[in-house]
């Protein structure tokens, strides 16, 4: 448990090195322990014979080690360590475990203020803690009045779990582990490393503008919007006030996969002007539909995405082959492309740079989240039948120290906490909206204010959804987060919110019991519980389902992490249309590093998300909505062996199915023409995903476009012969049929920015632009 020195170089202060207390140390330690900020040391009352008779106690017993951090002769820190399985009082408090070493730690007076002092100080005794057991369990028993270390603990990861009696001393009872420790210095590490803010360069906005036009005609010439003409091995679009030529391959689903560097733009007097995709939609909008504050938003969104390119060409520069070695986190803050249909498809409106900076997915900063007591009388908890009850639950998510700050806060204020609920919120919500649309309900009291949480969060691709960086065992959060993105506001619906835990056990139920999704690994990763607010004032059914509504509510939901194996991967599946600056795929990496054939990744690819997909669809009417964005893969040896479904609450429907649900979960019952049930795979897999994919290897030579769509058929020709007794529902939704209706998602958002789909009615929202040829149709592979 014990060593003699140990040495270590620290950010800001230098190296600096732990070894044990002497003799001589004591009149220095003795002025420190007499100083009015180690009042909880319970010493300073001692004469100096009294505290050298107590550590020269120390010094001879076995069990108990006092030490000195010094630098340069100077002693910067007191440091103990003992076992807590040999103090009386440690051992009446808690039962010990075998790598426990207990510790206690004071600093050296504040004479010259030093950057992050204290923080190093915690580091330096810690890091000498787990070099010499990497197996040890520090254990804290700090004064419970003690709020500087309690924060200064839970930086460096501790988490305090109880309230104990020692002797006279009230205190919190603390454990770190080494792993937590490594995760939360890297944290603080990453928090100090300043960003470049300065991106919007005339180069990354020359080639941001180059591929959001070359995307911008890809789109709308697939929602036959613009006409694409070949003409002498080069594709033409005319277009308001000139026109487009560019080389380019014809693929199926009416894609043309655009050569960007030859993309060239000319005149009506046929004088080649420079790219610029604002000026084009300013021409073009009214053609399109867009007139007034409708292209004002538009233009507004496309320079937001344009900017937001630009800070990825700039600071996301790992290469394809290092990120597809990496961590789910590392994975998605790292991502090239939104939501690879949409043109705007980064607006945030409402964004500052600043908020940008912080909250971002692609700048992947970390942030503590707002905490507020909701009263129980407007705010609703709803959880799983799986998990635990709310008191359960928000322990899990507040350190014990945390919650008791929380509860004085209210006390103070003569409210008590078992009237409340806490809930978060976004600190950018809180800032925005909060604190302004929800005054009158600050000012009654029904909610209050409470201060930062501990934990540091990263913001996922989807923007509302938030990872916990600092316990990556605990559950995503996902809040509102009042911002127009993509044809939506991001808020959540309170009344959504209390029966989401209940669909989500439903489809949990549905997906776990049936044999053949669980032998392809797909997995329902649950929002298992919830809180939503009613703020009154906008509650009156005069106002109808307003944004207002939408603006204070959250859930938590699983968190795949802990079903992960030390030779497992996870990553967004997004990442599979990811290209680095040099152009080079994601998906050619992992081909690469699991040498496989093609062919053979593919299928493993098909059997963990198109199957899984098809298969809901067939056997129970069961759809998702499986962008990139909203799965995770499991990846084995950089090969696909399971995935995760998300968005659950929100996004599932059961499709004109006559099956009997419970009264709380009947919203999933979607009505629509028989005709376009087989859309949520043809649209939301075919054209929203593998359109892009099969492009991009292609482009790399790894496959032919026949190969590729070939082996999408046989994949599901395989599941069909081995699920004979589906045949019927098989005859009835003919899979490899002709053409499919052409459903357009631009054409959306273009149509209503604000909110491009009636969530009452989605089904009866969507744009169709004729038909598209089945790139699976049994006419072609027989």
């Amino acid at each position: 448990m014990y060593f003699s020195s140990f040495s270590t170089t620290l950010e800001h202060t230098g190296k600096v090195t732990i070894r044990l207390l002497q003799p001589t140390d004591m009149s220095i330690i003795c002025t420190w322990l007499k100083q009015p900020y180690a009042h909880f040391w319970g010493m300073n009352t001692q004469t100096e014979q009294q505290m050298c008779n107590a550590y020269q106690d120390i010094i001879s017993n076995t069990h108990h080690h006092a030490y000195v951090i010094e630098q340069n002769n100077e002693l910067l820190a007191l440091v103990e360590l003992y076992d807590p399985a040999q103090d009386s009082l440690m051992t009446a408090a808690y039962k010990a475990q075998k790598h426990d070493v207990g510790m206690h730690i004071l600093l050296s007076p504040n004479t010259s203020p030093k950057r992050h002092f204290s923080f190093e100080m915690m580091q330096c005794v810690l890091q000498s803690i787990f070099a010499n057991n990497a197996a040890a369990r520090v254990v804290v028993e700090p004064d419970i009045a003690n709020n500087k270390i309690h924060t200064l603990n839970k930086r460096l990861g501790f988490v305090h779990t109880q309230h104990i009696q020692l002797g006279k001393k009230q205190a919190y009872l603390g454990f770190c582990e080494k792993a937590a420790f490594d995760r939360h210095t890297q944290l603080f590490a990453q928090m100090l490393i300043p960003l470049n803010t300065d991106y919007v360069k005339h180069s990354h906005w020359q080639w941001a503008n180059r591929h959001l036009q070359s995307k911008a005609l890809t789109e709308l010439v697939h929602e036959r919007l613009l006409i694409a003409e070949q003409i002498n091995q080069t594709w033409q679009v005319n277009v308001e006030g000139g026109y487009f030529t560019f080389s380019g391959r014809a693929m199926a689903l009416n894609h043309i996969d655009i050569d960007e560097p030859s993309l060239c733009f000319y005149n009506s007097s046929d004088e080649q002007k420079p790219l610029d995709v604002l000026r084009f939609f300013s021409m073009q909008g009214p053609l399109l539909g867009l007139t007034g504050e409708r292209l004002a938003t538009y233009l507004e969104e496309l320079n937001a995405t344009l900017a937001s390119a630009c800070f990825k060409r700039e600071n996301n520069t790992t290469s394809a082959e290092q990120l597809a070695q990496q961590g789910l986190q590392q994975i998605e803050s790292a991502m090239s492309e939104g939501h690879p249909a949409f043109i705007a498809n980064n607006g945030r409106i409402g964004f500052s740079k600043s908020d940008f900076l912080r909250y971002a997915p692609e700048v992947g900063k970390h942030f503590k989240v707002i905490w507020l007591a909701a009263h129980k009388s407007v705010c609703t908890f709803a959880h799983s039948k799986y998990f635990a009850d709310y008191e359960s639950h928000i322990n899990g998510e507040l350190d014990l120290t945390t919650r008791d700050h929380f509860s004085a806060a209210l006390k103070n204020k003569n409210l008590n906490l078992d009237d409340y609920l806490l809930m978060p919120a976004h600190p950018w919500q809180w800032q925005n909206k909060l604190s302004v649309v929800f005054a009158n309900e600050l000012a009654s009291e029904r909610l209050v204010y409470l201060g930062q949480g501990d934990d540091l969060y990263q913001a996922q691709q989807s923007i509302r959804t938030l990872y916990n960086s600092s316990h990556p065992h605990k559950p995503y959060l996902k809040v509102a987060l009042s911002i127009l993105n993509m044809g939506f506001m991001r808020g959540l619906s309170r009344a959504y919110m209390a029966v989401t835990p209940l669909i989500n056990d439903w489809v949990f139920d549905k997906v776990s019991q049936d044999t053949q999704l669980k032998a392809t690994n797909f997995v329902a990763l649950r929002e298992y519980a919830t809180l939503g607010y009613a703020h009154h004032t906008f509650e009156q059914s005069a106002l109808g389902d307003t944004a207002y509504r939408k603006m204070f509510a959250c859930l938590w939901r699983e968190n795949p992490n802990h079903n992960l194996n030390s030779d497992e991967q996870l990553t967004t599946m997004a990442a599979l249309l990811h290209l680095d600056n040099n152009g080079q795929s994601m998906v050619g990496a992992w081909l690469d590093q699991s040498g496989l054939s093609t062919n053979n990744w593919l299928q493993a690819y098909f059997n963990v998300y198109l199957i899984p997909l098809v298969h809901c669809f067939y056997a129970h009417k069961l759809v998702f909505m499986p962008h990139g964005e909203n799965l995770i893969l499991k990846l084995k040896n950089s090969v696909p062996v399971g995935a995760y479904m998300k968005d659950i609450g929100e996004e599932v429907a059961l499709l004109n199915s006559d099956e009997q649900l419970p009264e709380s979960v009947k919203r999933i019952h979607i009505t629509m023409p028989k005709e376009h049930e087989l859309l949520s795979i043809f649209t939301d897999v075919f054209d929203c995903f593998f359109r892009y994919l099969v492009a991009i290897l292609v482009r790399e030579k790894r496959i032919t476009e026949h190969e590729f769509w070939q082996c999408v058929s046989q994949s599901v020709k395989a599941y069909q012969h081995a699920t004979p007794a589906l045949n019927e529902r098989f005859k009835e939704y003919d899979f490899f049929s002709d053409e499919f209706a052409h459903s357009c998602l631009n054409r959306l958002q273009l149509g209503n920015n604000k909110q491009m789909v009636d969530l009452a009615d989605p089904a009866g929202s969507l744009q169709f632009a004729g038909s598209l040829n089945n790139p699976v149709a049994s006419s072609l592979y027989g």
